[in-house]
């Protein structure tokens, strides 16, 4: 919530509405979405949503529009009134603001809907505007709420958990529903309802409370995790914005491909794709070392990797004394941390350093100093939101660990923290860790949050500290983002606060998600990431997504390594013990996919469609990632315990009337040449005569 804000909003107030009748339209030439409102009576609420392929209206009458309980009264769509909108076109962006009476006085709600070029997307968000003189209290937020079907409420599939299962009306969503689809096969017809609230706060429901109505927002007051803000006067509160997407296809695959990937990459915000370049192979300390690595340590494995074509090593926890102050441990860095930056630049790399973002040592100076920072639990005492059954005492990364509230002053103590050496090491990377508000771990949802209030903290009780906490992390990234504009931030699956979970919040934010850790050999480690890329990147892209502990020491490295290569590759083990066959793999593969990078900017594609299924240990798999504009990538295909030799795989993404050119750069050679339409009706033979093995092919337009 920022005040200098609320003078844009109130110079809305004051504007004529630039038309006299009953009814607002956004649209583009894919979706158009009509709203009813009366200037003389309470109401309004979306009239029509149509899908302009189908001719389909979604929108059933008398729809509530969006709901959200403003100091415990309710207030939607049919109890306010009408005040004025505006239209602002920008590029290929079309934004229409309304703004909205409520039944408060001098309170108001603004809903601001984008469309973008031809893609059949609505998007919105909601904001409240407080000119009253009391604070009001928000709950219950569902800035969708529409009685919508897609073509018949009876009918419709339910597709949750980044798109991976499926199930029938009604359903509740949690953390893991970025995006829900709603498919009804009989008409070949879907929406998919987008939901960009962070982390267990997401709250998307299909047909739970009234039938044929779908509600996108925040969990409520009586539920777990609930949102809760307060807004004083003079200030506004932004919610996190939703979207509807509508699609035409009797394969609900299609659902998540196409112009829902192109919305995805070129309008939603990711980070990641904000910046010019960014590192392709990534190396971390983490194992077999964690916290035992010291200046020599460092040296020697930047020695070995210097020769592989790795852009960013990573030195995890262990580099300090305790976390919180983050002092560098000068028994282990005589020279201090520096040096090792240093010297890691010297050998050609970036270099990239690890925080906790809330976590400290009870025995730091900052804990000490500030125990009214600390989040406490239900009894009063200051507490470890990571995981229960840490030791008390002990320097290690993970002893004697307490939680710091980021809705405290604490937040501008870690912001100059990290900035500080940012600056000081030059380090291009930062990955932020450990717990803020829930757990990866700790499944009680009582214990989570921040029980104690005081003047100190932004928030006024547990339930509001949820919202508060997440705000300022998304913040924290924010502010750096703008002091540095080329950091790269790694928000991992821990302090987002579920296991494996990533969502559009994190990677508007963050440019990475450290998803998870597979630790085990192959084949069981590879297929494990590759099963969960596929998991989720019909929903999330996975060029943000990060999956650790693959050791590049592993016997079947290759395997390993063209399994990583179809998301973002990042490795660990000991590099003092590569050999000069690893070393010229490594190095060969590297620098081929970073040309193909320049030339295609393939990371940022990866597709699916109904061609690959998820990776077993007994099937094939794979995965496309083809730029569909510039019409050339990379395909990645697997044969895993597969007694079949031969595959073939159709390729939906191309253009019929193009010739493609395929090759192999393992082998050094063109494997042929083919019409768009054969590839696409016909498909391509894969030959693959050895189990758990990779082939990684080029494809490009002649």
């Amino acid at each position: 919530m920022k005040k200098q804000s609320l003078l844009f909003f109130l110079s809305l107030l004051s504007l004529v509405a630039c038309s006299q009748t009953d009814s607002i339209t956004i649209e583009n030439n894919a979706v158009a979405r009509m709203f009813y409102f009366s200037k003389n009576n309470n109401g309004f609420y979306t009239k029509t949503f149509i899908n302009k392929a189908s001719k389909q209206n979604y929108v059933n009458p008398k729809t509530e529009e969006f709901n959200i309980y403003i100091n415990d009264s309710l207030v939607n769509g049919l109890n306010c009134r009408y005040i004025n909108h505006s239209v602002k076109d920008s590029n290929d962006t079309k934004t229409l603001t309304v703004t909205l009476q409520t039944p408060l006085a001098d309170v108001y709600i603004q809903l601001t809907y984008q469309v973008y070029a031809t893609i059949p997307l609505v998007r919105k968000q909601l904001t409240v505007i407080n000119k009253s003189t009391e604070d009001i209290a928000l709950t219950n937020l569902d800035v969708e709420n529409l009685r919508l079907q897609v073509v018949d409420k009876y009918m419709n599939e339910v597709y949750f958990n980044y798109g991976n299962n499926i199930t029938r009306i009604p359903y509740k969503g949690d953390y893991n529903d970025a995006a829900i689809m709603l498919f009804n096969l009989a008409a070949g017809q879907g929406a998919v309802f987008g939901n960009e609230a962070p982390s267990v706060l997401k709250n998307t429901e299909i047909y739970t409370n009234i039938h044929g109505c779908v509600q996108v927002g925040m969990r409520h007051i009586n539920e777990t995790f609930p949102f809760k803000t307060w807004v004083q006067p003079g200030e506004i509160f932004s919610s996190p914005k939703t979207f509807i997407y509508v699609f035409n296809s009797f394969k609900w695959q299609d659902g998540f491909e196409g112009p829902y990937k192109d919305f995805v990459r070129k309008y939603l915000g990711v980070s990641l794709y904000n910046k010019t370049q960014s590192p392709l192979y990534l190396y971390n300390t983490w194992r077999p070392f964690e916290d035992t690595l010291d200046e020599n340590l460092i040296k020697d494995c930047a020695d070995k990797l210097s020769a592989t074509g790795s852009d960013l090593f990573i030195i995890d926890a262990g580099w300090y004394k305790y976390s919180g102050d983050f002092i560098p441990d000068s028994s282990k860095f005589p020279h201090g941390i520096k040096a090792a930056c240093d010297y890691i630049r010297s050998k050609g790399m970036q270099v990239g350093i690890w925080f906790t973002v809330a976590g400290v040592n009870a025995k730091s100076n900052i804990a000490k100093q500030h125990p009214e920072w600390l989040v406490k639990d239900k009894q009063g005492d200051a507490t470890n939101l990571h995981r229960l059954g840490i030791s008390k005492d002990g320097p290690g990364w993970g002893d004697a660990m307490i939680t710091m509230s980021l809705g405290s002053p604490y937040y501008n103590y870690i912001k100059n923290c990290i900035s500080t050496y940012i600056q000081q090491l030059g380090v291009t990377y930062v990955k932020l860790d450990l717990s803020i508000a829930a757990s990866a771990y700790v499944y009680q949802p009582e214990l989570s949050g921040d029980y104690e209030t005081n003047a100190s903290k932004l928030y006024r009780d547990h339930a509001s500290s949820y919202w508060t906490i997440y705000e300022r992390c998304m913040q924290l990234m924010d502010d750096l983002h703008k002091a540095f504009p080329g950091i790269l931030i790694d928000c991992t699956y821990e302090t987002w606060g579920r296991n494996n979970i990533v969502d559009y919040a994190l990677i508007e934010h963050a440019d990475y998600d450290w998803l998870t850790n597979f630790e085990f050999e192959p084949p069981v480690g590879p297929i494990s990431i590759r099963q969960m890329n596929y998991d989720r990147s019909r929903v999330i892209p996975n060029s943000p997504l990060l999956i650790g502990n693959q050791s590049i020491n592993f016997t079947n490295y290759k395997y390993v390594y063209f399994s990583l290569a179809s998301g973002t590759p990042v490795m660990v083990g000991d590099p003092r013990k590569l050999s000069l066959e690893q070393q010229t793999f490594y190095n060969k593969w590297n620098n081929y996919l970073k040309q193909m990078e320049a030339k295609y900017q393939y990371t940022r594609y990866y597709e699916l469609y109904d061609i690959f299924d998820r990776p077993t240990d007994n099937n094939w798999d794979g995965c496309y990632r083809i730029n569909t504009e510039k019409q050339g990538g990379l395909m990645f295909f697997y044969r895993n315990n597969s007694s079949d030799e031969q595959r073939i795989f159709k390729i939906p993404c191309l253009q019929p009337q193009n010739r493609y050119k395929i090759y192999s750069f393992e082998a050094g050679k063109t494997l042929g040449t083919f019409t768009g339409t054969t590839l696409m009706e016909k498909g391509i033979t894969v030959t693959i005569q050895t189990t758990y093995t990779a082939q990684v092919l080029t494809i490009e337009k002649e």
